[in-house]
């Protein structure tokens, strides 16, 4: 039958059932760095399929728990399909106000890093996937932390936040600044750059999840960039160069 976990994340919660030769393994092995999502939230949350995952052999754990992350998150994206505007992004809060920046990104572009980083000073959110209500209230997501091994670039290893000294989210997180992250190695220095508003909604678009579920999606990819002033491009080279930035925009005023 195998051991299950029940998995918080973007207001919606998964059913995760271990099997194979080395469920136990997996279910004790995932247990830890999903440790913020086993907390049940304080409203009923809403409900995705079921997960199996199986594990037989031990030495396939690391790459059986990078997938689970995947499946994790697609269960709760699909979800939460037509009610949560989502973006690939990371997110932390000020852990007193629950103003929050949100750091839009494609894939390998330094999200989990700056998690990392800013997550010492400032309440973790999520280093993947944001979910933002119609109220401008971000439910968090607060999954372990992905990071690309060095000498396997192909494997990542799951890190839980409690383990790596991340500040909790706050009990309400609202959304307070959207920045799009451009990296490039060649930059010693972080830049910020305002958008136009055409550049703005296209780069929100592009890096979406399910957009296209949400009534009027266009017009909710507007209006957000209404209520949070001009959107601005991130470019920046090392996580050290922008994490000061982004501290400053969660303290800033409109």
């Amino acid at each position: 039958m195998g051991e299950v976990l029940r998995l918080h994340g973007l207001g919606a919660v998964v059913e995760v059932t271990c099997t194979g030769d080395a469920g136990a393994e997996l279910f004790a092995a995932m247990r830890r760095p999903w440790s913020r999502c086993l907390v049940e939230p304080a409203l009923p949350p809403v409900g995705a399929p079921p997960l199996v995952l199986r594990l037989d052999d031990v030495a396939q754990l690391t790459k059986t728990l990078m997938l689970a992350t995947q499946d994790v998150t697609r269960a709760l994206i699909g979800a939460r399909a037509g009610e949560l505007l989502m973006f690939h992004a990371g997110a932390v809060s000020d852990p007193t106000t629950g103003r929050s920046v949100v750091y839009v990104a494609r894939g390998g572009t330094g999200k989990t890093t700056l998690s990392r980083l800013l997550g010492q000073r400032l309440g973790y959110l999520t280093d993947e996937t944001v979910g933002i209500d119609s109220s401008g209230v971000i439910h968090p997501y607060p999954k372990p932390l992905s990071v690309r091994r060095a000498d396997e670039p192909t494997l990542k290893d799951e890190l839980s936040p409690d383990e790596l000294g991340l500040l909790p989210a706050p009990a309400s997180a609202r959304l307070g600044r959207i920045v799009l992250l451009e990296r490039s190695a060649d930059t010693d220095t972080a830049t910020l750059e305002e958008l136009d508003f055409m550049d703005a909604l296209f780069g929100l678009a592009e890096q979406s999840s399910a957009l296209p579920a949400l009534p009027r999606p266009l017009h909710r990819l507007a209006e957000v960039i209404d209520e949070v002033g001009p959107l601005s491009t991130l470019r920046y080279g090392e996580a050290g160069q922008a994490a000061e930035d982004l501290v400053r925009l969660v303290g800033a005023s409109r």
